[in-house]
């Protein structure tokens, strides 16, 4: 269920999709874990780094990894960036049509902040509040047909 090949021209061209679903799955980032059973909601840390207890290669490694595997971030050549990353993986997950943010399950405000993120079925479109039609038999809402 994901999109096709990469010069798609799609916003959800299922690479942030696959990349992040084998991040929570790998289990390797603390904090960064499924939300429910059903593996379709998930959690992301996200410490400012202004924290006294913040700690750049815990807290910003998922946003790293994210910035080495785009190649906006070389590993020994290019000056670290957390903020920077931090931001670009934020407007990605934003851009997409993969995720969409549950911001009334985000915890912002506790020792161990966090982000959830629901995963889109088949990386759909985002799913959008229905308008709700004052008047069912309006002729505005039936289409003109012409002869």
């Amino acid at each position: 269920k994901h999109f096709g090949p990469d010069n798609s021209g799609n916003l959800g061209n299922g690479k942030l999709r696959r990349w992040l679903i084998e991040q929570v799955d790998c289990g390797k980032y603390p904090g960064l874990v499924w939300d429910n059973e059903s593996k379709t909601e998930f959690r992301i840390p996200w410490k400012h780094a202004g924290k006294q207890d913040y700690n750049q290669d815990e807290d910003a490694a998922l946003f790293k990894a994210w910035a080495l595997f785009k190649g906006k971030h070389r590993d020994g050549i290019d000056k670290p960036d957390p903020p920077t990353w931090k931001t670009r993986l934020r407007c990605a997950l934003n851009k997409s049509n993969d995720f969409q943010e549950l911001q009334e399950k985000n915890q912002l405000d506790i020792s161990e902040p966090f982000k959830v993120y629901r995963l889109l079925p088949g990386g759909g479109a985002r799913k959008r509040p229905r308008l709700e039609q004052s008047h069912s038999s309006s002729s505005a809402a039936s289409p003109q047909v012409r002869n």
